[in-house]
């Protein structure tokens, strides 16, 4: 059963989802969300002026019905609203200046533990860039680390980040530009699926929000916040990459960027972060560990070895037999080979490369581990 101050909470949310400044700001003048809504307009003219629109939203009662519509919502779909005023909310955004109000979680995943990373990147990345991505993650659990590895669920340095954490049994979470009720992108439902599983799906907007340009920025910026600190793959010169680690810094957050070969684009905006001293070199990931005082343990966990005969299912194995076949095969040459249909040829090349057997590469080609 919810309370009526988180009813206020959420509606005052959806009102100031892109100003989140001016509602802390609120709440810390006034008390309460629903003293809030209960002033007189003149009172919040008298701090704003005239200038904002959101003056008649919160006159406007019809939002505190949409609100209680909303969290019904999330209970029927087993959908968690922490807002700031919670226990479980993390104590990391209430550092910045510009927390959300509320946060939509899906999964269970502690936003509150003490070693959580993000890493991000470019969507257009290498297959250097995934091995670096399981790299890190490999050296950071064979050195005792256990870290919640937080990014966008984008496609390319993200996605590849994600699957990484779920390879290695660390929880992840996947911070969304819309609200929970749609995957964006749709071709990462299933692995969403599985972060929500090991780790949480989690997003500051409500239901309905579509994945405008500026909802990118907002994500990111969850991204940095929620992190001890953020680690750039990949990047063009340009690109939301930037504008996360650019965030993480403005929250005196650590950043960290693997340098990259002069003549490569791919690597233009790692390079360009080091030079403007943005980033820390990441020269190593015991290096890495040195900088965030997160000592190893020298813990020896052995890794799972594949088996020399596949024993899964047929369709698995003929994905296998003609990856051994032929170095690389697109999904359309796949769905001809296995005969598959779209969902199940999706669902078992996750489920290879979350087991460790074959590799996704840019353009939706695929090539054995």
């Amino acid at each position: 059963m919810y309370t009526d101050e988180l009813v206020y909470i959420v509606a005052l949310n959806k009102v100031f989802r892109y100003n989140p400044k001016i509602s802390n700001f609120l709440l810390k003048e006034f008390g309460t969300a629903e003293t809030i809504f209960r002033l007189d307009q003149s009172v919040l003219m008298g701090i704003f002026n005239n200038r904002y629109s959101f003056l008649d939203q919160l006159s406007d009662r019809s939002i505190l019905t949409w609100a209680k519509e909303e969290i019904c919502w999330a209970e029927s779909k087993g959908v968690r609203l922490i807002n700031i005023n919670d226990s479980e909310y993390p104590a990391s955004l209430k550092e910045c200046f510009d927390p959300p109000l509320v946060l939509y979680i899906y999964g269970e995943a502690d936003l509150n533990q003490e070693k959580i990373i993000s890493i991000v990147g470019t969507r257009m990345s290498t297959r250097y860039g995934t091995e670096c991505c399981r790299k890190i993650i490999r050296e950071l659990l064979d050195s005792g680390c256990t870290p919640v590895v937080v990014s966008g669920l984008a496609y390319g340095v993200d996605v590849a980040a994600h699957k990484a954490a779920l390879e290695s049994g660390l929880k992840t979470v996947a911070v969304l530009p819309n609200g929970l009720d749609r995957i964006y992108p749709s071709a990462h439902h299933e692995i969403a699926k599985k972060i929500s599983r090991q780790g949480a799906v989690i997003s500051e907007f409500p239901r309905a929000t579509e994945s405008l340009k500026i909802n990118f920025i907002q994500r990111n910026r969850l991204i940095a916040a929620l992190s001890k600190a953020t680690i750039v793959i990949e990047s063009r010169s340009k690109g939301g990459a930037l504008i996360t680690a650019e965030l993480a810094q403005s929250y005196s957050r650590e950043v960290f960027a693997i340098p990259g070969r002069l003549s490569d684009p791919i690597s233009s905006g790692c390079n360009n972060l080091i030079f403007r001293n943005i980033a820390n070199i990441f020269s190593s990931t015991r290096d890495f560990m040195t900088v965030m005082n997160w000592g190893s343990e020298n813990k020896d966990i052995p890794h799972k070895e594949k088996e020399l005969f596949y024993s899964g299912s047929p369709e698995k194995e003929k994905i296998l037999v003609a990856l051994r076949i032929n170095s690389e095969l697109n999904m359309d040459e796949l769905l001809l080979i296995t005969g598959a249909g779209m969902q199940s040829l999706c669902e078992s090349l996750l489920e290879l490369e979350l087991e460790g057997y074959i590799h996704s590469l840019a353009g939706k080609r695929y090539s054995l581990a």
